[in-house]
């Protein structure tokens, strides 16, 4: 069995994985089709108050920043990224903020924004699924009556028909990324070596994450008092035929509710 921390996002989202996963959350024409498809899904406006949930680099705030929208904020737990949001905000003079906190537990007053978006298959971290219902029903504690929100997830389905136990990819001229998968009823574990050809091993690690299907997130969000809920399955698909390996966010479900 692979071994896996129980803290293990608490440290994993560092300089290598931006290199790891750079064809994903590096992606410059990824990130505007993501941003495309967000605002358009939730009809969004310019004076809309948008929490950018667990959004590292601030990728999508920024983004966001640049098609006018003046008031986002980017929560997420690892300081090095939210060091590189800031970089990157401040290069550019887009008024985007950048906190740290924990999903479970969000430092923001109640009924503060009406937009919340938790982009780039960021839910599932945790070991109890209790946990997922918390960052849940954050979320519509902060949002004001009526706000959208929208969850971007891995396929559960697509994932099952097309498990990879095994798969690596070129990261960089350099860098060489493998990994080996595993089921263990509805968690995935994953076991990831990052090697470079010049400096040997860079990393040798677990992490996972908890799939779910459409009708159990249809009922943890009602449990949240989520509304109006629609699953998009076809917003964002990678061709697994590709050179890049995109893992486990390869085909992704979009799923958009309103807060009751």
């Amino acid at each position: 069995m692979i071994h896996v921390a129980s803290d293990w996002w608490q440290t994993l989202f560092d300089d290598v994985y931006l290199i790891t996963d750079a064809p994903f959350v590096d992606n410059p024409a990824l990130t505007q089709q993501e941003v495309e498809v967000a605002a358009k899904l939730l009809h969004l406006q310019p004076n809309d108050r948008i929490l950018d949930l667990c959004g590292g680099q601030g990728r999508h705030s920024i983004e966001l920043a640049r098609h006018g929208y003046q008031h986002t904020i980017v929560l997420d737990y690892a300081p090095f990224l939210l060091q590189r949001g800031r970089q990157s905000a401040a290069e550019d003079n887009l008024p985007v903020m950048f906190c740290r906190g924990d999903a479970r537990v969000l430092p923001l007053s109640d009924n503060c924004v009406n937009v919340v978006l938790l982009m780039a298959n960021s839910f599932g971290y945790f070991a109890s699924a209790t946990e997922d219902q918390h960052i849940l029903s954050e979320i519509a504690r902060v949002l004001t009556p009526g706000g959208r929100f929208l969850l971007d997830l891995t396929d559960y389905d697509y994932v099952r028909q097309h498990f990879r136990p095994h798969s690596w990819h070129e990261a960089t001229d350099d860098v060489v990324v493998c990994w080996q998968r595993e089921w263990e009823g509805d968690v995935i574990r994953v076991r990831e070596m990052v090697l470079s050809k010049t400096s040997g091993l860079l990393r040798d690690r677990g992490y996972s994450e908890r799939l779910y299907q459409p009708n159990q997130l249809r009922e943890l969000l009602h449990l949240a008092e989520f509304q109006n809920y629609r699953v998009h399955p076809d917003a964002f698909i990678h061709d697994p035929d590709a050179n890049t390996d995109y893992g486990l966010a390869t085909h992704r479900m979009i799923i958009t509710v309103t807060k009751a």
